[in-house]
């Protein structure tokens, strides 16, 4: 009786593990192994982003969505040690207007943690680029348009205003990437795993560049819901200290594709 318990339990197991690996594979984007071009021309965009250069990756994934507040209250629930963060939250429980809207924030070490929780990790600098202009060189997530009100959510003022200024996760379908990645334009910026530094493209390896051993801040991307238009730009970078909790960067996760999952 005791060795059918045990089986039984096992099989419970593997069936569970199969549908958390099946949701997990749903929610994420597949990157096949190419080249890529990353950066600009001198003459567009800023100092940082030169030069423009060529970066081969292994194939990976990347999650659709934002993390979100539902996403974290989840991490909350079975890390107890760990804290909400700055806004948008009824003791551990996500606000009931914050739910499905990105989560904010939050230090550079917790998206780390967070992602390393969900058994991923954080996307690369490149990785993420790769995703965001794809490899017909978008100007910006979803293509050459310029931003506007109906594709994401940026250029407000002046205030977070409690988490009400964000919009929920995919709200904007038009600002999708062509391989259906939400909000990498606007909403929140995210943190990536890399160290930043402003001359790292000069010498940075043509395969799976991971940033600079150490640096004093990481590298965040994206553009976030106060953001001008120039930072939605697939290839806009910046680097900040991450011991803040800034109102304006968010997280997403990225998986190695070997072995796939």
């Amino acid at each position: 009786m005791i060795r059918f318990i045990s089986v039984l339990f096992l099989i419970l197991i593997f069936f569970n593990t199969a549908s958390a690996s099946q949701d997990s594979h749903q929610e994420m984007v597949f990157f096949p192994a190419g080249e890529f071009e990353m950066g600009s021309p001198k003459g567009i965009g800023k100092k940082n982003e030169y030069p423009k250069h060529k970066v081969y990756l292994n194939d990976f994934y990347l999650d659709k969505l934002e993390v979100t507040f539902a996403d974290f209250e989840a991490y909350l629930a079975v890390n107890l040690k760990k804290h909400p963060t700055i806004t948008g939250w009824v003791d551990r429980n996500a606000r009931e207007d914050m739910v499905n809207k990105p989560i904010f924030g939050l230090q550079w070490k917790r998206c780390r943690n967070y992602c390393a929780w969900r058994g991923k990790r954080m996307p690369t600098e490149a990785e993420w680029e790769r995703a965001a202009r794809g490899v017909e060189n978008r100007t910006y997530p979803w293509g050459d348009e310029e931003p506007n009100k109906t594709i994401a959510n940026f250029g407000n003022c002046c205030f977070i205003q409690k988490g009400k200024v964000l919009t929920e996760v995919g709200h904007y379908d038009k600002g999708n990437t062509p391989e259906g990645i939400s909000d990498m334009g606007g909403n929140v910026a995210e943190w990536v795993s890399d160290w930043y530094d402003k001359k790292y493209y000069a010498k940075s390896p043509y395969k799976n560049p991971q940033g600079p051993k150490k640096g004093k801040y990481h590298v965040i991307r994206g553009g976030a819901w106060n953001s001008l238009p120039m930072y939605l730009r697939s290839s806009s970078r910046y680097g900040d200290s991450d011991a803040k909790d800034y109102y304006g960067i968010g997280c997403r996760c990225a998986k190695d594709a070997n072995p796939p999952y």
